[in-house]
């Protein structure tokens, strides 16, 4: 998933988790889902989601549940999981640049450097912003982009069943 065209690039597993997120909370209330009714209504390789679902079962960001009736759901609220700590889980550290996460770089101009100052404040605005952003906040806005979508295609131009007559 880009961001800014090719400013910014979040990786599969990143866009099919937040997918699978949306997904199970979609269907929340509604029991357990098995990962291959999410593969198949996101489009994500069955494979490769049960990996997926692995890391967020571990971050506590779903409930798994193996056998005939198990599947998984979202272990907290939608409203309570953000964006960033979905990305974070399956990719780590949002922004990982080495002169602003590691204390042991080399880095001749640290007091006077721009770009690391760029790099920070980028860092921190985009983190902010996802973690302001929750699941449950997509979950709307992908209804409201799927009523405009539907209102849409209601609205196109028929041919009257008449034209043939004039």
């Amino acid at each position: 998933m880009g961001l800014l065209g090719d400013f910014m690039k979040f990786s599969s597993k990143t866009e099919y988790g937040l997918r699978a997120m949306i997904e199970l909370a979609s269907r929340s209330g509604g029991g357990l889902v098995g990962a291959k009714e999410i593969a198949a209504c996101q489009g994500i390789p069955e494979r490769f989601l049960e990996q997926q679902i692995t890391v967020l079962k571990r971050a506590g960001l779903i409930n798994s549940q193996r056998g005939a009736s198990g599947g998984c759901g979202l272990a907290k609220q939608p409203a309570e999981i953000s964006v960033l700590e979905v990305i974070e889980a399956l990719d780590g550290l949002l922004i990982d640049m080495d002169c602003i996460s590691s204390r042991d770089h080399d880095c001749r101009e640290i007091s006077q450097c721009v770009i690391q100052e760029l790099w920070r404040e980028s860092q921190v605005k985009l983190r902010n912003y996802l973690g302001s952003v929750t699941i449950a906040d997509l979950v709307a806005r992908q209804l409201e982009l799927k009523d405009v979508a539907e209102r849409k295609a209601s609205e196109k131009v028929t041919v009257p069943d008449n034209i043939n007559s004039i």
